[in-house]
């Protein structure tokens, strides 16, 4: 019975010390937002049969200054907001519908519009119904090149906009 007891005592204090050395190292982690904002440029010519436009634009994460600092110290990614925002446009239009799709060669997030009046400041919330920031958070701890595009039909050319992705996120390092 002796041996037993003081077995127990050492697999009671053995994870005690092994859960506080981890505690400890959590202690350790640090936490910062970061921003990976980008500008596309469209034109809608007059005359065209279909009104469509297109961009895509390649993002390196690690491009970021607190991402390239610790890139390989990430434990955790975390998406806090996403949208679409109009910075300019020659006149307003509807969005008959449009695509935001963020992707590299394993994982992809997409977000559908339809019907949706366009001008300046117009906000395109990017949410998370079906797990995209799941997916955008792997795209980004994957720490690869990946691609952003948006492509729509409007309801009329002659039409010159820009728009911004806003992407900000919560990275978690640790620097042991």
């Amino acid at each position: 019975m002796k041996n037993f007891r003081y077995l127990l005592a050492v697999v009671l204090l053995t994870g005690v010390l092994f859960s506080g050395c981890n505690k400890a190292k959590e202690l350790l982690d640090l936490k910062f937002n970061i921003n990976y904002d980008t500008d596309l440029n469209f034109s809608v010519p007059d005359g065209l049969k279909t009104l469509s436009f297109s961009k895509e634009i390649t993002v390196d994460p690690v491009s970021n200054p607190t991402v390239e600092k610790y890139y390989d110290k990430i434990k955790d990614i975390e998406i806090l907001e996403m949208s679409v925002e109009v910075n300019n446009i020659s006149k307003e239009i509807n969005l008959i519908s449009g695509t935001v799709r963020i992707f590299n060669d394993s994982k992809q997030a997409v977000w559908n519009f339809e019907n949706q009046p366009i001008a300046t400041g117009t906000k395109l919330e990017l949410g998370n119904e079906d797990g995209q920031w799941d997916a955008l958070s792997g795209i980004l701890l994957d720490q690869q090149i990946f691609t952003e595009k948006v492509e729509g039909v409007v309801d009329q050319g002659g039409v010159t906009f820009s728009m911004k992705i806003k992407m900000k996120a919560k990275i978690t390092v640790n620097p042991l």
